[in-house]
């Protein structure tokens, strides 16, 4: 194994088929599982008792119906209604004070029946404590094949997050952005004001000079009409918010990095990185760059947007969903476009995140762990297709904005191409070629319709419309440009990094070398300090601890 250190329901009047047997697996305690009786429907006939411990914020709380709860809710009325199990929460916690609970359990050793843990390092934790439950067989014989189907289109990324010496003690989230570079977003209105086309060919990718013309033309024109305009800024404390202009020179910001001999590297000390950092000083010292670089925070850049003052930003195709639609809120006539950024040569450099994201824990004295299976086979493939028609309740939900904390489990499980399936379903919804209530994924059908919506008026967005804006944005201008248009291109290069748990070095000195890497960003980027200066902090992060990382990254994974 890798080590670093009550609601009633009214059971079926059927016949009950065939006892359902389940033995403990490797990981597990063989005197937990025990055999349990199922009607012809597949639910058990005597109502089973499951505790969860439940991640629960005040924010998903205030979005269920009046008089519904963490614990009493359209999720788990439904999954009581397949399965005759009654869900109950040992704890309900949000934020530090579900941090603080998962650390009780693990200390001392008691663990509710099923829980989402956030945390890699403490699922690693409970793994090498003997808390979870070995679910290699649970999974293969009750995991829907859509279930297994959504894993295997990792191509093994994120199960493995989640497997110790060829057994899987516990089941991960998966995170579908894992396929989907950093854009650059550019308003829209303000290139159409000034008569620029950063992209004459249409391919919605364009260079880092393209983007310096683009940002000198709106620094130049004052397009914003304040005070000063900014071409594009980035956050002074985020290493991480330079990341599309690092993919760009064919760079990544920290990242742990295979190399062909086996040996690891941290993507941040590359020279990539540093031809980077030397033009963002370029851009600084020009003045398309904001001159208040480095004392800039994420929430001062998105009030710059929201006063009319930044035209180019970098993020995540969904940021209109809660960065953009801020700004479009306040300033109607702000429109964005988005594009991939390529190098000199045309190549898109992007890599994956970590496939897997949060991980299903289920207790080593759980009675019945084959449930925490089937209740995933229901929130992911049986709800991922739902109607109004059949699972009303929880449609009802979705529609009227629910949030996705309010189902059991604190995770997601979508396939590796998701944001490609949310692009061709809302395009095909817009072309007439499907309805919304044809979609695949319940969520496509209510944002599709918003989309809509937002398009019989798209001049004149209003409190109502605005939802269907930020899909619109989302869906169709992001990923038309990050799935669609690069494919299309066919000019991405890709790697897939290294998401290892936190090595007892690091656990002592990254918050050192974390605070090492920003202020030699910073200082290189505004010319407090020369471009070689970054020799200097490769050299002093390496002597600070990053090399004894290195070497224990590279013995976890050679495990």
């Amino acid at each position: 194994m890798r080590k670093i250190s009550r609601r009633s329901f009214l059971k079926a009047a059927t016949v009950a088929c065939a006892l359902t047997a389940l033995t403990a697996c490797g990981g597990g305690d063989e005197s937990a599982a025990v055999s349990v009786a199922k009607d012809e429907n597949g639910a058990y006939v005597d109502t089973l008792t499951i505790t969860l411990g439940r991640f629960a914020e005040p924010s998903a709380a205030a979005l269920f119906p009046e008089g519904q709860t963490f614990e009493d809710n359209a999720y788990t009325r439904y999954i009581e209604s397949k399965l005759n199990v009654d869900l109950v929460d040992s704890f309900e916690a949000g934020g530090d004070a579900f941090t603080n609970q998962l650390a009780t359990c693990v200390a001392s050793g008691e663990l509710p029946d099923i829980m989402t843990v956030i945390s890699y390092d403490t699922f690693v934790e409970m793994v090498n404590n003997g808390l979870t439950y070995d679910m290699t067989d649970v999974y293969e014989e009750y995991a829907s094949d859509y279930i297994k189907s959504l894993y295997d289109s990792y191509d093994g990324r994120c199960l493995s997050m989640a497997t110790f010496d060829g057994r899987l003690m516990g089941i991960p989230g998966t995170n579908p952005d894992n396929s989907v570079p950093v854009l650059c977003w550019m308003r829209k209105d303000w290139l159409d004001k000034l008569g620029i086309n950063p992209d004459p060919d249409g391919d919605l990718c364009i260079t880092l000079d393209d983007i310096a013309a683009v940002a000198k033309a709106f620094v130049d024109a004052n397009v914003g009409g304040g005070n000063s305009t900014v071409g594009m800024a980035f956050s002074g404390n985020d290493i991480g918010d330079a990341m599309c202009i690092a993919n760009a020179m064919g760079g990544y910001i920290d990242r742990w990095i295979e190399n062909p001999d086996g040996t690891m590297s941290w993507s941040t000390l590359a020279p990539e990185v540093k031809a980077a950092w030397a033009k963002m000083n370029e851009w600084y010292e020009e003045g398309i760059l904001d001159p208040q670089f480095g004392t800039r925070t994420t929430d001062d850049i998105n009030a710059m947007m929201i006063n009319n003052e930044l035209g180019i930003v970098f993020g995540a195709w969904h940021i209109p969903d809660w960065r953009l639609s801020s700004v479009k809120a306040l300033v109607p006539e702000a429109e964005y476009i988005a594009y991939t950024v390529a190098d000199d040569n045309g190549i898109v450099h992007a890599y994956h995140e970590n496939a897997a994201e949060r991980f299903l824990v289920v207790s080593k004295d759980c009675k019945y762990p084959q449930v925490a299976v089937e209740i995933l086979n229901i929130l992911y493939d049986d709800l991922a297709r739902a109607t109004a028609e059949t699972a009303p309740e929880v449609i009802a939900y979705i529609n009227a904005g629910g949030h996705n904390e309010g189902r059991p489990y604190y995770m997601e499980v979508l396939p590796a191409n998701n944001p490609s399936i949310y692009y061709t379903e809302h395009m095909a919804v817009i072309n007439g070629e499907m309805t919304p209530e044809e979609t695949t994924i319940a969520e496509n059908r209510g944002s599709s319709q918003a989309i809509l919506d937002y398009l019989k008026d798209p001049q004149n967005v209003t409190e109502e419309t605005l939802g269907g804006w930020h899909f619109y944005e989302s869906r169709i201008i992001g990923l038309g440009a990050s799935i669609d248009a690069l494919e299309k291109n066919g000019n991405a290069e890709w790697i897939t990094p290294k998401y290892p748990p936190t090595t007892p070095t690091s656990e002592q000195k990254k918050a050192t070398l974390d605070k090492t890497e920003l202020e030699a960003y910073v200082a290189i980027v505004t010319g407090a300090q020369p471009i070689d200066y970054f020799d200097t902090f490769v050299s002093e992060w390496k002597r600070l601890g990053g090399d004894a990382i290195a070497q224990e990254v590279q013995e976890y994974f050679a495990q």
